[in-house]
């Protein structure tokens, strides 16, 4: 880890002074962290429930896509039962660690459907349809 980082304790973290707090090191927290670190007049924290997780080789290479999926890195939520689905549940990951579901899921994107994209753009989104994003 760069010297400014640093993996502590909760007794430790609360015992010292911030300037800002981000509550939850996810992708989109340790963004908003650096970009109010890059001024080094201020302090920042960055509270995030579940662990660093540097080093762990099923989050560190890309191979062991899924592994984590269901463990302590995951939140393990699930949907409500599905009415489609003929009342199954089915599995909503969510990171619980440092980087958040991207550290679960290597930032992987799936593109949408063309109907669901179409259909946004149908509510009145105009330019969000899928001729437009494609």
């Amino acid at each position: 880890m760069p010297k400014s980082i640093k993996e502590t304790t909760l007794e430790d973290f609360l015992s010292r002074k911030f300037d800002f707090v981000v509550i939850g090191g996810g992708t989109a927290g340790l963004a908003v962290a650096t970009r109010l670190a890059e001024n080094v007049n201020v302090t920042v924290g960055v509270l995030e429930s579940g662990s660093s997780a540097l080093g762990e080789d099923k989050i560190d290479i890309p191979g062991n896509f899924g592994q984590t999926i269901g463990s302590k890195y995951d939140w393990q939520f699930e949907t409500v039962p599905q009415t489609g689905l003929g009342g199954r549940k089915l599995d909503w990951a969510r990171g619980r660690v440092l980087g958040g579901t991207s550290a679960l899921n290597f930032m992987s994107w799936n593109r949408p459907s063309k109907e669901d994209l179409d259909a946004w753009e149908a509510l009145g989104n105009v330019g969000w349809g899928w001729n437009d994003l494609l």
